[in-house]
């Protein structure tokens, strides 16, 4: 389930640095002012049992922008979207953003004009096949071996060249299906485009920093309602900081 929120700003740029990062921390404001409980229990232990964040979001998005090379341009109307497979966590994130008294959010600096809030229901998927392709880049990190009682240590990013990368992405999607109570039974099936290797910043409880992905267009396989879960929420890491948000 998403929300998509109609925006409109004066501003001209949002500084490349800010495009994702602010993000995650209007989903917590909301959390905070309309389900507390819900979001200090994410915000402490995160979702299922990886503790993932079990929200996503896309970038401000304004398609009729004028293009300005080097720049991530703003102007007029767009849009900006949030999903989650949780109901409870939508319907907290609607009532802040529907509340007549707050129809401005800080996105970094930038003040976005909230005009309206629609509800968008995930697609069916009763074939049990998605074609899924990202709007903001997808992250992976490979880890390190550590020995007997150590932890697994981010070494860097995979990107979709790598050898690597299906089986990395295939374990992510499983987990994270995994954290929304579904059967760990998805399948890629294949990488059918990848964009440009972007770097954004994100900012988080112990994941602040750049990460480095790719867009990626994959077709997977897997129980409808996991394959929902993933396009409401995203796929790869750090998706509650905007990471590998998936085209409506």
């Amino acid at each position: 389930m998403r929300l998509r929120l109609q925006i409109n700003t004066r501003a001209r740029e949002i500084p490349w640095g800010d495009v994702l990062a602010p993000g995650r921390g209007i989903i917590y404001d909301a959390l905070y002012r309309t389900a507390p409980e819900l979001a200090e229990k994410i915000h402490e232990n995160g979702w299922g049992p990886y503790g993932i964040a079990p929200f996503g979001h896309s970038a401000p998005t304004f398609p009729n922008a004028p293009r300005v090379r080097g720049k991530y341009p703003v102007r007029g109307t767009g849009y900006l979207e949030f999903g989650s497979p949780l109901p409870e966590l939508v319907q907290a994130l609607a009532l802040d953003f529907m509340n007549p008294e707050r129809t401005l959010l800080d996105w970094g600096g930038i003040a976005l004009q909230v005009a309206s809030v629609t509800v968008q229901q995930p697609p069916t998927f009763t074939s049990g096949r998605a074609r899924l392709r990202t709007a903001n880049p997808l992250h992976l990190s490979e880890y390190d071996r550590p020995g007997p009682g150590g932890e697994h240590t981010p070494v860097r990013a995979l990107l979709p060249e790598d050898p690597g990368y299906p089986v990395a992405l295939e374990r992510n999607l499983n987990r994270r299906a995994e954290s929304f109570g579904h059967a760990p039974d998805i399948g890629v099936e294949a990488i059918t485009w990848v964009g440009p290797r972007r770097s954004f910043r994100v900012t988080g409880q112990g994941h602040s920093g750049q990460r480095t992905g790719a867009r990626v267009e994959v077709e997977i396989s897997g129980g409808a309602r996991a394959l929902a879960a993933l396009w409401s929420a995203g796929m790869g890491q750090q998706t509650g900081a905007g990471l590998g948000w998936v085209v409506a």
